[in-house]
């Protein structure tokens, strides 16, 4: 079995910061640190068992146990078997495991005491990001505790099992939260704060359209990205495209940030920032041949240009920034001298150090000096930029009041037409709405008085139309324009008294209705002369003792055709639907209004841009008038062009 180790206090610190870097450290209490254990294999499916001695015989093997360095692009399970001695027996153990998974089982003298996942691991299923923490029952006796670990790992996927550390819980516990607080609370950090600053880089970007706040933007959202795969132990996406996307976000987030310090010293285009460019273009395409054929290779080559074409890049602008007065530039070079320091670092511990698979990089945590440098170096520019513009608008201050008063005199000049355009269009709407309506009822009367035997009642009749006719005008001259509502209450208002001394009892059903815009007194007077038509009709020849009028507004395409009186289509846009009914004794559409008065009223329908539609038989006579709305007409910016200053 393997043997535990009580590795002495130094030992235990070293171990510490190999595995967590910056954050925690072993307490000098009697911890136990796991570092060997019997290792049995199985690949793909298949049991293989390596042993130096005998072939049934498990293999010692030293923690931490890489997966993807080990085995390469082959899946399968490792069983890893150790005893822990017992001090207390009354008293609980506890396991700190810093890395482990991808999914996992531990089991203490063959009870199951901890699971992660399915085995083989499932496409949601990756543990091997996050620390662990397992409490194990109280031995009961001084006897060895003999404890299996089986993990089952995908190639590609970065499992494994680190150092495992064992003691009491008061011992283990605070060593356990002291790394998760800098391996996930960390990690959170880090990419909340550099979600945020690639936002507002972006937001930037999209006002100013500069290149750098582009390469900055995507860049840390990138960063923010790869740095979230540690809080998640359920994958949001399944495998491998889980694998795809936090590893192409950071093998494009190094080029972009990058370049976006050339450009900030003035070397954005050059042939080195052409080649970052292409790089972060090419990152998404590594990451899917690395993790999807798998090509593991690919991975350690690709970082190994990164790192080639970062201290390229750091060497240009420490050179600028050793030779510029600009405070930016110093403040940058000091930022990238920092981050490449701790990237030089992380690729020297994950190549030579056998704690490499339980570290947390250094690079995460520096990189938020030196996103906060490049922020404040972005905060600068706009500064800059934000004083020019002031300086901008100064100048055009005077010019800018001198386009306004010429504006000002313009519209002035345009109210003026205006009105006297109205003006003269309301006194010949006037002028051929007498002439048309008020006119031709008094010569038809005239004719009809000297007609021998004309009868009372007729003349009567006929009078009582033409001062109607002639109210409605009056009453359109006060304007209502657009307001359906108000043009139908008018109509109701003149023609109510006639309706009871008639003995028909109406109904009246008008909904909130829209205001027709463009509409003037004169289409307001359209339809109500209409309207004044249909309600003529009905009281001269329907015998109706019931009328029914319903407005209301039909959204596009959801007028009723059963109330569509002769089973036109829907229209493509919202509509006034007027639906007048009688109950009067009908009469044959085509011979009683094949003369003037239905031609009139298809006429100013037309006029409306609407349709009219008539049904009529025994016992019901139904008229629908339909009315677009009409849709509200932007102006036109290309008008005020000319008058407008010029940037």
């Amino acid at each position: 079995m393997g043997r535990p180790s009580k590795a002495p206090l130094w030992r235990r610190l070293l171990l510490v910061l190999a595995v967590l870097g910056l954050g925690w450290s072993l307490p000098a209490r009697a911890l136990t640190v796991v570092e060997q254990a019997q290792l049995t294999l199985a690949l793909h499916g298949q049991a293989t068992v390596q042993a130096p001695d005998a072939a049934s015989a498990p293999q010692t093997v030293s923690l931490p146990y890489h997966w993807d360095q080990r085995q390469g692009a082959v899946d399968g399970e490792a069983r890893f078997a150790f005893d822990l001695p017992v001090a207390h027996p009354s008293e609980p153990l506890a396991l700190f495991v810093p890395r482990i998974g991808n999914s996992f089982r531990v089991t203490v003298n063959g009870h199951e005491v901890a699971r992660f996942g399915a085995m083989p691991p499932g496409p949601y299923d990756d543990a091997s990001f996050a620390p662990q923490y397992i409490v194990l029952p109280a031995p009961g006796s001084a006897a060895p505790q003999h404890v299996e670990v089986v993990i089952a790992a995908q190639a590609g996927r970065q499992g494994g099992l680190s150092p495992v550390v064992a003691g009491t819980e008061a011992e283990v516990l605070p060593v356990y939260e002291s790394a998760e607080f800098w391996q996930v609370s960390g990690g959170r950090f880090i990419a909340i704060v550099s979600g945020v600053l690639g936002a507002l880089s972006l937001m930037v970007w999209v006002r100013q359209r500069e290149a750098i706040y582009l390469y900055y933007g995507v860049g840390e959202l990138c960063w923010s990205l790869q740095t979230a795969r540690v809080l998640f132990t359920h994958a949001p996406l399944p495998w491998p495209w889980w694998g795809v996307l936090p590893l192409a976000a950071f093998q494009a987030a190094v080029p972009l940030l990058c370049r976006f310090a050339l450009a900030v010293v003035g070397q954005g285009n050059s042939r080195l920032g052409r080649l970052l460019g292409l790089m972060a273009w090419l990152a998404p395409v590594t990451a899917a041949l690395g993790i999807g054929m798998p090509w593991l290779w690919l991975m350690p080559l690709w970082q190994g240009l990164s790192l080639l074409a970062a201290l390229a890049m750091a060497v240009v602008v420490l050179r600028v920034a050793w030779r510029s007065t600009v405070l930016e530039h110093r403040l940058l070079g000091l930022a990238v001298l920092l981050i490449v320091v701790c990237a030089v670092r992380d690729v020297w511990v994950v190549r030579t150090s056998p704690q490499a698979y339980a570290m947390v990089p250094w690079i995460r945590f520096a990189w938020v000096g030196f996103a906060v440098s490049l922020a404040w170096v972005i905060a600068e520019r706009m500064r800059k930029d934000g004083r020019a513009m002031a300086q901008m608008n100064a100048s055009l201050e005077a010019e800018l009041a001198e386009r306004n008063a010429a504006l000002e005199a313009v519209f002035a000049r345009e109210r003026e037409g205006e009105k006297a355009r109205g003006a003269l269009e309301e006194r010949q709407r006037l002028t051929q709405d007498l002439h048309d309506g008020l006119g031709g009822q008094l010569v038809g009367l005239l004719r009809m008085t000297q007609q021998p035997g004309m009868a009372l009642g007729d003349v009567t009749l006929h009078l009582r139309d033409a001062v109607d006719q002639l109210k409605l005008t009056v009453d359109a001259m006060h304007g209502c324009e657009g307001d359906v509502a108000s043009a139908l209450g008018s109509v109701r208002y003149r023609l109510g008294p006639r309706l009871q001394a008639a003995a028909i009892d109406l109904h009246w059903d008008v909904s909130d209705l829209p205001t027709m815009t463009g509409w003037s007194v004169r289409e307001s007077h359209q339809m109500q002369m209409l309207l004044f038509e249909a309600f003529a009709n009905m009281l001269a020849h329907s015998a109706a003792s019931q009328a029914h009028l319903r407005a209301r507004l039909v959204a596009a395409g959801g007028v009723d055709l059963a109330d569509s009186p002769d089973g036109t289509h829907s229209p493509p846009v919202d509509t006034i639907e007027v639906t007048l009914r009688d109950n009067g004794r009908g009469f044959d559409a085509q011979a009683r209004f094949a003369g003037k008065g239905l031609a009139n009223m298809h006429a100013r329908a037309a006029a409306l841009g609407g349709t009219l539609s008539l049904r009529s038989r025994p016992g019901e006579t139904s008229l629908c008038l339909l009315l677009p709305v009409p849709l509200p007409v932007p102006v036109p910016a290309a008008a005020l062009s000319p008058l407008l200053p010029s940037t």
